[in-house]
């Protein structure tokens, strides 16, 4: 049998829940800690946050029904250039390992392609130890015709969390949010959002709804401000209901530091490294947005978020940002483990390779 009738394609359905949940669930992200992503209890409730429409498309093998992988394509409102505009994201991409080499990712290509809006960017993040991913957008022959428009690479941080004495900024008041700042908040980073390349276009049912950013309260996101004006916003956004983060296994260097790391945490009152099979307790930074890149106001903001997840309970607050982003360099003051991506600009449309312009790129890694 040829391998174009080996596999059925289709957009999934309600009924394919599960076994997309298995599948997720069950590939390892390579890299210095070796992860699974988890979607405990419905993988759909996790779709919501990465655009709308979010489209899943499911590949069955003929013969016995399995699934053979998974891809998403969703759009969402963001700015490009500065302006209000539609922006794609595709990614979740798992091929269960007993059918990798059938071009899958290259054939369900085409799906997305009609799917597609004409001249739609679209965004994408491979990690850059993911050789077999990152192949697909540096290799000779892109999937589906897909033109590159940019490629940045970009940093992770997951920052160990302990007590710490919150930073105070002479001049820089910082206090959670409510129901009732919600429509200050969002108004600022409709504001200040257009000076990031991709920066989400942010309203104020997003914030309210439930749905785009599901899981994020009022009382977790920080706003800093000097007198009455706000100067900055990030968020410490907890998933865990609905998204896993599972150690699979840690790295040469990772497993001979981790005793050592699990005797000094101890002593700080942080929590030790999780055990390979269990979940990660984690947070992730998210809306940071700091006027003129004020170094000061992101060092108090990420204090604060800092505080704020530990005080949770979580052991990690994870912050990723493009390398050439200024901000960057305060999470790096922190002790970290790193992880490394790229992340992509792509099109089927070749009038949109030169669309972009020199403006940092922001990327809501919450929502990959």
């Amino acid at each position: 049998m040829k391998k174009e009738t080996r596999f059925n394609f289709q957009w999934a359905t309600p009924d394919d829940e599960p076994d997309i949940r298995a599948l997720v669930g069950s590939v390892p992200m390579p890299g210095a800690v070796s992860i699974r992503f988890a979607r405990e209890p419905d993988y759909f409730l996790g779709t919501t946050i990465m655009g709308d429409p979010c489209d899943v498309l499911v590949v069955h093998h003929r013969h016995n029904g399995q699934l053979a992988g998974i891809a998403c394509r969703s759009e969402r409102q963001a700015y490009l250039n500065g302006q209000e505009a539609p922006l794609g994201y595709i990614g979740q991409i798992r091929v269960a390992e007993s059918f990798r080499g059938n071009w899958l990712v290259h054939r369900g290509a085409k799906w997305f392609r009609e799917a597609s809006p004409p001249g739609l960017l679209y965004t994408g993040v491979i990690s850059s130890e993911n050789p077999r991913a990152r192949e697909l957008l540096v290799g000779a022959r892109l999937p589906g015709g897909l033109h590159v428009a940019g490629r940045w690479g970009m940093t992770t941080y997951a920052i160990p969390l302990r007590a710490r004495r919150v930073l105070r900024v002479p001049g820089v008041d910082v206090r959670p949010a409510s129901l009732e700042t919600l429509g200050e908040i969002t108004a600022y980073l409709r504001l200040q959002g257009p000076r990031r390349q991709f920066f989400p276009s942010y309203r104020l049912e997003d914030f309210s709804g439930g749905i785009k950013l599901r899981g994020l309260r009022p009382e977790d996101i920080f706003v800093a401000c000097r007198g009455d004006t706000i100067v900055g916003v990030m968020a410490a956004w907890d998933q865990a209901a609905y998204k896993q983060d599972i150690i699979d296994s840690y790295g040469p260097e990772l497993r001979l530091l981790r005793p050592l790391y699990n005797l000094a945490a101890r002593f700080i009152r942080a929590q030790p490294l999780t055990q390979p099979g269990q979940v990660i307790p984690l947070a992730i930074a998210s809306c940071i947005c700091v006027t003129e890149d004020d170094q000061a106001v992101m060092r108090v903001l990420l204090s604060a978020c800092l505080q704020n997840a530990y005080s949770r309970g979580k052991a990690f607050l994870m912050i990723g940002l493009v390398d050439n982003d200024p901000l960057l360099t305060i999470a790096r003051r922190y002790f970290h483990i790193t992880y490394r991506s790229e992340l992509f600009a792509v099109s089927w449309s070749g009038k949109s390779v030169n669309l972009l312009d020199n403006r940092i790129p922001y990327i809501e890694i919450a929502t990959l």
